[in-house]
Order: C-alpha cells, then structure tokens, then sequence
C-alpha cells in the first residue's frame, strides 16, 4: 500500500481506482533509502506582516543536481489547536500553493534547497510544519515549529509625577496589540544612593484583552504612597515578551514636595490651564486616530506565479492602512485580443440581503456572490464564445478587520480556476475606489497558465511473449491537462533502426501497418467523483508478435503534450517465446526385446529461446538421457531430438515412459507419454538331445528340447519325422515363468521306439514364437547300424559349366553291405561319372557333375541301400548356382534393308540366362505384336546357361521404333530397332528391372 499512502498525502487525485490499481504495481516506492532532510532545530521566529522562511534542505540526494521531475516536495501545517491542512504541492515541475503567497524558490531546487517561503505571516500560520520530499523512489520527512508575534506597544502614564507626604497617585504600565498573551510585568525603584528595589506590595494588573485584530492589551498598575525620602526616585516598568529580544523599560521621576498652602490657587489655576490643553490635544489626537480620512495602500497580487490549468488556484492583495471603512474592488481581465473586461464588483457598503457581508469576531466580513454575479464565474455554456470573451471562472473572499484606531486592512484572497487556452498571458487587476483617493487606484498581474505534462508508466505486456498468440501492449499515459495530446507507436530493430507503426494524435488514429490495431481507452470518471480535469488514457496495441520479426526489437511508446510541448517516451524489448511442440515418442524397433538395449526418441521443435530442459522418466524413476544440439529452421525457431537408452524388463510391462521438457516459455512442464504395452524376449532353443544317447532299435528313445528366457507365454512346437507330423509327449503342459526375472521357459519332449528302419531318420522341431519359427534337427543312429554323414562339395559355389565333386561317406559298414544311388531331384543321374572310394571302416561314394541352368535350384540326393533296410538311407545337397540374368544381342532385320511396305524379319538372340521360364513380347511404335512372333525352346549351350531365339515377322510403313522386351523372374529388358525409310538407326537401352 506504500504508493496510495504517498499519492494520498500529495493531495493528488486519483479519482480512476481502475488506473490506480493499475499504476500501483509500477509507482511503488521502496523506502526512504539514504534521502536525508535538515531543518533547523529551533522554532523559527517571525513577526506579523513580516515574510517568514522555513528552511528545508535536502541532502545525500546522489550525483549531480536533483532533477525536478523525480522531486515531489509537500508542506503541510498543524495549528497548535490540533487542525492539519496543506500549505503547498511541488509535484514533477508543478508548484500548487494553497497558502496564498507562499513559494519555494525555482532556482534553489536543483541545490537540494526546499525551504517555504511565508510573506505577510499573520497569527493563523502558527504551528508545526511538516517538509515531506520524495526523490524517486526515496522519501525523507522532516518537522520544524513557526512561531508569529507581535510586539507589544508599552505605554507608562503618567511619565512624571510630582507629589506631596501623604498623599497616593496611581502609576498605569499599558502593553497594547501584543501576541501571544503571555507577557511580563515587573516593577523597579531605583533609589538614590542605595540601587534598585524590586517592588510588590501596591501592583496589581488587568487580565488580558482581546483585540479585534487577535492581540492581546493588558496593563499594569502601581500605587505610591511617598514620603520626602522618595524624592527623585525612579519608578521603572519593565515589560518582558516573547516577540522583544530585550525588555522594554519605561521610567518615570518621582518629586516629592513639602505642601505650601499659599500657592494652592496658583496651582489650581495651573492644573485648569494644563487641562484645557490636554483637552484640546485629546481632541487633536482623537480626529488624527479616528475620523482623518486615510487612504488605502495596495500590496502586489500574490500567488499567481504557478497557475495550473483548470486548477482552482489562490491569489492574495493585501488592501491596508485605509479610513473610513467603506471601499469599492473591482477585478478586471485583460486577455490576449481582448478589451479589459470588468469580471467582479464588490462594494462593502452595498452588501445587503443575502449578498451582505457575513459578521465575524473582530468585526471581519466576508462577501457572498450575489445570484447576478454567477455569469461572471464562468458556470454559463460559453465555450462557442471566442476565448478572449469567456468568463473566468473567478471567486473574490474579502476579509475586512479594523482597529481600535477605526484603521481597517483588507486581506482580498481571489480564487480562480484558470484555462490555459483562454487565460494564458491574460492581465488581471485589482482596482480599489475609496473616498480618501481622488481617483481609483490598482495593481495588476499577468497570468501564466500552464499545463500538467503527462505521466508515462512502464509499458505492460504479459508475463510471457509468445509466438503467433495475440498480444496487447498497454501504455498508460495519465495526470496530464489539457487533454490534446499524440501518441507513437514504433519499433526499433535490433540494429537501431526505427519504424513508425502507427499514431494517434487528437483523435485520429494513422496505422502504418495493417498487422497492428490501436484502441486508446479513455478513463470516465463515475458520478459524484471530484472533477480534476486530469485526463487517463490507456494506449492499447494489439499484435501477433514472431521469433524472427520481434524477437529483441524494442517497441517505443512516444508521448507529445501540445500545451506543455513535453515529450516523453517508454521502452520495452520484446522478448518472444514459442512453445516447444513434441512430437508421439519413437522406439529404436517396432518389437522391443527384453534385456536389449532401446532408445527412446522425441523430436522436440518449433521452440524458442534455446535453453530447454529435458528429462526422462520410467514412472517415477529417472533415466539418463541426453539431447542433440538444437538447430534453427527455417521459420527462426529451434528443433532438436531428445533420446533415453533403456534396457526393458518384463515388470516394466504397463508402465508409463515421459519426456518432459521444461522452458520459460511453459507454466509448467510440457510432457508426452508412452506406454510399455507389448515386450519379447526371443526363446534360446537348445539343441535337441536324446535319451539315451546311442539309441537302440525297438528299444525307447526320448528327443527333447528346450526353449528357455521367451516371452509372452504363447509358444506353439511341432515334432516332424521326416515330413511327418509327430504329436509330442507333453504338449499340453504350460510353459513355466521366472519369478524373477518374469521370463518363461519349456522343455518338449518325443518319446518312441524305434524300428530298423527309423535307422537314419531325420526328426526335427519347429518351436514358433511372435511370429517367428526355430528349427531344430536330430539324425537318428541307432546303435549297430552305419553312419551316413552329410555330402561334401570340392567347389563352392557351384560355377556353371565348371566340373565339381560330390562325396557322401558312409561309416561302420562294409561295401558288400551298402549300395549308393545319386538323384537329382528325385530322378536317377545316369550320365555322370561315379565313384566309390574304399577306406578302413567307411565307403565314400564320389559324383562328378558338370552343373546347368538345369540344375539351377535342384536338390541332389545320394540314396545309400543296406540289405537289411527297408527303406534307402539319404542324405541331400542343394546346388547354390547363382541366377543369371539373360543378354539380349541386337535386333537385326532381313532382307537387310527392307522396303517399304514389305514383308521382313526382325530377330533377336536371348542367351546366358539361368531361368527357363521367360517370356518374349515385341512391340511396333509402342503397340504390341502377337502375329507372325516365333520364339525358340531355351536351350542349354556350352557354357551351362540357356539361350534361345525370338523373331517377328511384318511390313514395316515407314518410320517405326520396333522393341523387343524380355521379363524374367530378375526383371525386364529390352533391345530397340528404328525403321527410317531404308536407313536404320538401332537404339539398344540396358537392362532395367522391375
């Protein structure tokens, strides 16, 4: 509440509690900081009618000269009865007196001096006065006491006295138009030859009286008794008060006389004779103090030093010293192009009715403005009247006190509320008419109106700044009068480079950039309020700020008072912040696997400035993490990628993952989520064991296998022998979960009994798991009978055309016991050449083959026979030749050069291909050809690969493109022929694939 408490005790209005709530959070003062006020310590001591001076200095201000419109300076009064009011308001340049004539001198304030000057002090400005300087933001305060006096006018009667023994005269001691009334009398004889005697027996004393002006009379009475020892003393009266810096001392002699009866007649003849010439001076005295006609005497017009426009300010003309009573004023306005106007008459004897003066104590009287006289205060409708004929809004108060001496003053206080448009520079006058003057006597004064320079605050913006929302700058402008004012809006870049944006001036609004709207907000005061003709104005810009347009430019209010020609201007940076935007959370694998490794993603963009902050949690848990550095785009704002590694776990199933981001331009942390909903962990599948270990035949043999640390549960297994679906022992049976690890694991078991002629057998497992299949193979050898291992090739890979061996080895048998067969694909080879190698305790049977695009693809198979095996033993070989793509050669085309219109043949040879199936398509300019197209049966050549021929037969018409186009399992390609009038152009394109 500090600023309220400051702008209430300044007297200023703050009318408009909506813009006073507002201009709180900007005018507030901290405290009273090293700001330090020195005024004397002793009451400061002036007589009445006299210019009194309060000192005030203010000190530890900081460097160079105060600067005035930071200073505030009030004084104030407190009467000694208790009552408070304001004296005077220096407010930023502005001086409003409310005392009339007082002043604070202009050309002291710089030097720190504030002191009040009082002229012409009178008993009611006694009291204690209170110098409040505020120097933004610091305030000091400081106390000093004015005392007002006046002196007393003593007076001793008689000032000689001459007496015989025995008789008593009474000594009177006056003190007249004295203040305050406390005053002292003392009485001193002074004898001679024995010093001075203070004297108390025979005083006594009057009480105070009042006197119409506020003095106080008193007197002082001594009676003397004398004998002839007292003769030609001395009877002194001192009198002692506060106003006297001495005290007055008023003597009279004392003669003592023997009484002489003979000359009594001679003494009453001289005391008649001395009383007709005191009559005759009472008489003379009385017509100069009461009936001689005195004329009156005019003071300067005070006051009007600092006029404020519209404000009611106080002016003072002391009319004084003047006899008789009655007296005529009159005010007169001169203004700029105008004639001198009489604007206000008052007669003290022509008051009657309700217009007749008030009576006051000490015969004081006041004028009421007669009804007549209301046109002339300026309440009428008269501003289609040119200024120099509008009436001033003028009040006058005379206050009229008199004397004893019949001796009157007029103390003539005139209130008037100035405009600065119309009374500016205009003279005033008081002129005085009174019967002791021959004619009218005057003073005059010249007005100087001025105006109050408006207050800019801070411009408002909201706490954040942010890109694309609307925004609205707020500058207030208030306590200023007149009202005519302009208001700019610019914009300064960061290189200082200034750009109007709009201006307001008297009304008119001039928008330069239509991305810019302005509404100026004008307070209205509510009724009953006090009128103070200050204006509040509330300038609103609205805009959609950006990073790369606003982001550090300043914008710049500008203020121009015409009445003031004041300019004032306030800055703000524009500090634009755009929210960061985030983007769904990424995972490294669209199936996260338990205990891998996974990153966590997530783009976060479109932010501004770069500081971001971003953490990453697992629940409640937090991970490390770390961000890329941010890189600008190309709408100036930021972007970058933040990533969490993280290893899943099975518990961590359901479980919410977050990235937060932190940034000043957010409230409060911006998060996305992600939640752990699927999670696999791939089953370790051992190989497949058998119990017992060397099986025997129709003996039980068990094949197991096991999938261990999978997850989910779900697990399908499938047993072969052979081609042959075999249902497992066990499969019923759910697969078991790790407590701790929450992993599963399950073992599949075969059982069996195998006959002679499973000797040899291939048995495999297929465990599928989230969609994918482990194969796992067992070869069955039963105890007694031959091994047969798995075929060997001397040539890897297979070359086309290339002769290579294939060696399959037979052990713990005897090559009377076993025959061997070699097939491809299931049909017997006859022409190649076979061998068979004879080692101790095993048979190798060797097949030479020279490999084709026939073989491309085919499984070779050696079937090895034993007499007591039902069925052959086998063991397979696929041939891995690679796919060859087909080489076209080019179209040629016979007869050669065939006409026009006649028959021809187009051929083309297609060789070097590994895949029999291809297919053949010509075209003529784009359209196909299905007639007359031949294409041979692939064959293979020396090389291994197929080859084949294709034709086309046709009577080409003139300038046509003829294509020939091969699709295979590899892809499409194709060989052109351009047909030009027996010229021929042959256009070949490479091989392209589909």
């Amino acid at each position: 509440m500090g600023p309220l408490i400051v702008q209430e005790e300044l007297g200023t209005s703050w009318a408009p509690p909506k813009l006073i709530c507002f201009l709180l959070i900007y005018l507030s003062l901290p405290g009273t900081g090293s700001l330090r006020i020195e005024m004397g310590a002793e009451p400061v001591k002036s007589l009445r009618n006299e210019e009194a001076f309060i000192p005030c200095s203010v000190t530890d201000w900081g460097p160079g000269d105060i600067s005035p419109p930071k200073l505030t300076v009030k004084w104030t009064q407190k009467t000694f009865d208790g009552r408070e009011g304001q004296v005077y308001l220096y407010l930023s340049g502005n001086h409003t007196p409310t005392r009339p004539g007082s002043y604070i001198s202009t050309s002291d304030l710089i030097t720190g001096n504030v002191g009040l000057h009082l002229p012409r002090v009178q008993f009611t400005d006694e009291g204690e006065y209170t110098c409040t300087v505020i120097y933004t933001p610091n305030k000091a305060v400081g106390h000093s006491v004015l005392q007002v006096s006046a002196p007393p006018a003593p007076r001793l009667t008689p000032t000689d006295i001459t007496m015989e023994p025995g008789t008593e005269a009474t000594v009177t001691c006056e003190a007249d138009e004295f203040y305050p009334k406390d005053i002292t009398f003392q009485w001193i004889k002074y004898q001679r030859g024995s010093g001075n005697v203070p004297l108390q027996k025979g005083v006594s004393y009057t009480l105070p009286i009042d006197n119409e002006d506020g003095t106080f009379s008193q007197s002082s009475f001594l009676r003397i008794n004398p004998t002839l020892e007292d003769n030609g003393n001395v009877y002194s009266c001192n009198v002692s008060h506060r106003s006297m810096g001495t005290d007055l001392q008023l003597n009279l002699t004392l003669s003592v006389t023997e009484p002489d009866t003979p000359k009594s007649q001679i003494i009453i003849a001289v005391v008649g004779a001395a009383i007709a010439v005191a009559l005759a001076a009472l008489i003379i005295y009385l017509y100069i103090m009461f009936w001689r006609k005195e004329p009156p005497k005019l003071s300067p017009i005070t006051g009007a030093e600092h006029l404020v426009h519209m404000n009611e300010a106080t002016l003072s003309c002391q009319i004084s010293e003047f006899r008789p009573k009655p007296i005529r004023i009159t005010l007169c306005l001169q203004r700029n192009g105008g004639e001198v106007m009489e604007i206000y008459s008052w007669d003290s004897e022509a008051q009657t009715g309700s217009a007749a003066p008030v009576a006051h104590p000490r015969d004081e009287q006041r004028v009421v403005i007669a009804p007549e006289r209301e046109g002339l205060m300026g309440n009428g409708n008269v501003q289609y009247l040119p200024p120099a004929q509008r009436a001033l809004r003028v009040e006058m108060v005379p206050v009229i006190t008199t004397s004893k001496s019949r001796i009157s003053n007029c103390q003539c206080t005139i209130r008037i509320t100035p405009d600065i448009e119309e009374d500016d520079g205009a003279e005033l006058t008081v002129r005085v008419t009174h019967s002791a003057l021959r004619g009218p006597i005057s003073v005059s004064c010249r007005l100087e109106v001025r105006g109050v320079n408006p207050k800019i605050s801070k411009i408002v913006s909201p706490l954040r700044i942010l890109q694309g929302e609307s925004l609205t700058l707020t500058c207030p402008i208030y306590g200023f009068k007149p009202k005519p004012l302009s208001v700019t809006w610019l914009k300064v870049d960061p290189l200082g480079q200034e750009t109007e944006l709009l201006c307001w001036d008297k009304g008119t609004s001039t928008i330069c950039d239509p991305r810019y709207l302005h509404e100026l907000a004008e307070y209205e005061k509510q009724e009953g309020e006090e009128e103070d003709h200050l204006n509040y104005f509330l300038s609103n810009v609205t805009l959609k700020p950006t990073v790369r347009g606003d982001h550090g430019a300043q914008y710049v209010c500008r203020t121009h008072h015409y009445a003031t020609e004041h300019t004032a201007e306030k800055r703000m940076e524009m500090q634009v912040l755009a929210l960061p935007e985030l983007d769904p959370i990424q995972t490294s694998s669209e199936v996260l696997s338990v205990g891998k490794e996974t990153t966590l993603s997530c783009r976060i963009h479109s932010f501004h400035p770069k500081l971001l902050g971003v953490r990453w949690y697992k629940g409640d848990e937090l991970l490390a993490s770390s961000t890329d550095q941010a890189h600008r785009g190309d709408s100036h704002l930021l972007d970058c990628t933040s990533r969490a590694t993280y290893r899943p776990s099975v518990r961590d199933i359901g479980k919410s993952f977050r990235c937060e981001v932190s940034h000043e331009s957010l409230q409060h942390p911006k998060c996305v989520s992600w939640e752990l909903k699927h999670l696999v962990s791939k089953p370790l599948i051992s190989e497949i064991e058998c119990e017992p270990e060397a099986p025997e035949c129709d003996q039980p043999v068990t094949l197991s296998c096991t999938a261990r640390d999978f997850y989910p549960a779900t697990c399908s297994v499938r047993w072969y022998q052979g081609r042959k679906t075999i249902s497992p022992a066990n499969d019923t049976e759910p697969a078991q979960q790790d407590p701790e690890s929450g992993l599963f694991v399950k073992t599949t078991e075969m059982i069996f009994t195998p006959t002679i002629n499973q000797h040899g057998a291939e048995y495999h497992v297929e465990i599928t798991h989230s969609m994918e299949m482990t194969i796992r193979t067992y070869h069955l050898k039963l105890k007694g009978f031959p091994d047969i291992k798995d075929i060997t090739c001397n040539t890897n890979p297979p070359i086309y055309g290339k002769p290579l061996t294939l060696s399959c080895e037979v052990i713990g048998c005897d090559i009377c016991d076993v025959t061997a067969e070699w097939r491809v694909s299931g049909e017997p080879i006859e022409r190649e050449m076979r061998n068979t190698e004879i080692n101790q305790n095993s048979v190798s049977f060797i097949l030479t083959l020279t490999p084709t695009a026939e073989h491309c693809g085919k499984v070779v198979s050696c079937w090895v026979k034993r007499k007591d095996l039902q069925h052959p033993l086998k063991k397979n070989y696929l041939l891995k030749l690679p796919d060859v793509p087909p080489t076209l050669s080019e179209i040629t085309a016979f007869p050669k050069d065939p006409p026009i219109n006649k028959v021809a043949d187009f051929t083309i040879t297609i060789s070097g291909f590994s895949e029999r199936k291809v297919e053949v398509k010509w075209f003529k300019s784009g359209e196909p050809l299905t007639e007359q197209v031949v294409t041979s049966e692939p064959r293979v050549g020396e090389d291994g690969l197929y080859s084949c021929n294709s034709s086309v037969r046709f009577p080409p018409t003139g300038n046509e493109l003829i294509q020939c186009e091969v699709v295979t399992n590899k892809g499409k390609y194709t060989k052109q022929f351009q047909c030009k009038s027996r010229r021929f152009a042959r256009l070949s394109l490479e091989p392209s694939t589909l």
